[in-house]
């Protein structure tokens, strides 16, 4: 056994995948802490209600910041990895100007659409109206904070991604809140802190790219820089903007229909069970971070065997970091729920369910990333697509019956189909099922 783990990290891709995920899922388990710490600030001190009213508005900020991104993010993702690794820096630059100058103009259309059309969504899913004309000011800071980190990713500076992507929000959220109550009582303080948060962490990480772009690039005076035209550009994104609708779809239709077919105090119960459930996913989350440039720098130079070792030893480490988590939930789900509250105990059969679909999405491995940066965005969006159809047929029959229960298997179901699709197809494409075997 020994041995083994010493083979292991004597790899090279494997030491820098266990290191640099090592890295991603410390900032992971920080930035679920403070989620958790905000989760039940707002729900100590404004009710599942007034959990509920945060998640929906913010629910509808982050489905315009989507189709105001473009997919460009990911995009970013996968190209700025593959040119740097060829020290191209001046494409590098003239292919982040192209994408700047697209996001102002997306964003402040998605703005406007926001604003104007904020009753029609208010009526929808039972939000508060004010809620989602106030955020769609923020579709801007938000898109290119977005882009920012994905670009920080494309660079490999994981610790830098995973602070902002999984930590700042929610960080600067808490102080927010607690700022804000000292001072006044409003039912629309979590908005408000959300909002403030999002606006720091926008200006930061703007400078957190410049910075560390400066540091990197060596500019040669002869380089020749590769040119895109935005129908180079769109072509590309746009299958990834589809996806990530899709991706949309499934991770709030649940939330989305249950502020529509039930109270707002049950999105807030739900919620909270799914945000614990997100626990079992955070080695997924962490290799991610960084074996998406490496799937990405691999397939780009044609080296399968390499691509295959890294998927499979991804796949490992996920496999044998999820299966703690999830008992833990099985069993103590009660008391862990009655943290947020006596009222959040009935939560506890959905929190069990909704492990279980994380269970299944970890041991698939790293499928969406694989697919998404080995250029097959359209099979990805695709499978995501019959997924989210499930998702919101099951939804709107297993809601009115069994409540939040009928949303939580609606998601195990629905997110069962888009993994093993994936899984599936990667073996037809390339060969090699994702999946880890612990007996072999």
């Amino acid at each position: 056994m020994i041995s083994r783990i010493r083979k292991l990290f004597a790899d090279s891709d494997f030491s820098e995948l266990f290191n640099q995920a090592g890295v991603s899922l410390i900032l992971r388990l920080c930035g679920q802490a403070a989620g958790f710490l905000l989760t039940i600030l707002i729900a100590r001190y404004f009710g599942a209600s007034g959990l509920g009213d945060y998640v929906l508005a913010i629910a509808v900020l982050r489905g315009f910041s989507i189709i105001s991104k473009l997919g460009l993010d990911i995009f970013s993702v996968r190209f700025i990895a593959f040119f740097a690794s060829k020290d191209m820096w001046k494409t590098i630059i003239y292919f982040k100007n192209r994408i700047k100058i697209l996001l102002v103009f997306t964003s402040l259309l998605s703005s406007f659409l926001m604003y104007f059309l904020a009753n029609e969504i208010a009526v929808i899913i039972n939000a508060e109206v004010f809620h989602i004309k106030l955020n769609s000011f923020l579709i801007l800071p938000m898109t290119f904070f977005i882009l920012n980190y994905q670009s920080l990713r494309g660079l490999k500076k994981i610790a830098h991604f995973s602070f902002y992507f999984r930590v700042s929000q929610a960080f600067f959220s808490i102080l927010c809140v607690f700022i804000f109550i000292q001072f006044y009582e409003n039912k629309d303080i979590p908005i408000f802190a959300y909002l403030c948060s999002l606006l720091i962490v926008f200006i930061l990480s703007y400078y957190s790219y410049e910075n560390s772009f400066k540091r990197k690039k060596n500019i040669d005076k002869n380089e020749v820089e590769k040119r895109f035209s935005y129908f180079e550009m769109l072509k590309i994104s746009l299958p990834i903007m589809g996806s990530q609708l899709v991706q949309f779809v499934m991770a709030w239709t649940d939330k989305l229909m249950l502020g529509n077919l039930m109270d707002s105090d049950q999105v807030g119960i739900y919620f909270t069970a799914f945000k614990l459930s997100m626990l079992a996913s955070l080695s997924l989350m962490a290799i991610n971070s960084i074996a998406g440039p490496k799937f990405a720098e691999m397939f780009s130079k044609n080296n399968i065997s390499s691509f295959k070792k890294i998927v499979h030893q991804s796949t490992k480490i996920i496999f044998w970091t999820t299966i703690p988590i999830v008992l833990i939930f099985f069993i103590f789900s009660q008391k862990i729920m009655s943290i947020f509250g006596d009222e959040f105990i009935v939560g506890a059969n959905a929190l069990i369910i909704l492990s279980s679909a994380k269970l299944i999405s970890s041991f698939s491995g790293s499928v969406g990333n694989i697919l998404q940066m080995t250029g097959n965005q359209f099979i990805y969006m695709i499978i995501l697509t019959l997924g989210a159809i499930f998702n919101v047929i099951l939804n709107y029959i297993l809601i009115p019956v069994y409540e939040i229960e009928g949303a939580a298997v609606a998601s195990l179901v629905s997110m069962s189909i888009w993994n093993l699709g994936m899984v599936f197809y990667i073996k037809k494409e390339y060969g090699f099922f994702t999946f880890f075997n612990p007996f072999r």
